[in-house]
């Protein structure tokens, strides 16, 4: 099982939306010829009631946008 989360920047834009983030599920399983997926979840991430969990989300993706220092 596989969680992730995910936000996106609306074409046009420059700054992520908030209302498009989501939290991704994924279940593969090994078979004979290699893993195949058996289940995709794609969850609109509200937060409902939980104003500050939809905060620190939307800031943890903005820092992952960022350009990373090359080493």
């Amino acid at each position: 099982m596989l969680m992730a989360v995910s936000g996106m920047v609306p074409a046009g834009k420059e700054e992520l939306d908030p209302a498009l983030n989501a939290i991704q599920s994924l279940i593969a399983v090994r078979k004979r010829d290699g893993w195949k997926i058996a289940l995709f979840q794609n969850t609109p991430a509200a937060w409902h009631g939980r104003p500050e969990d939809s905060k620190q989300l939307t800031e943890e993706l903005r820092k992952a946008l960022q350009p990373q220092p090359k080493a």
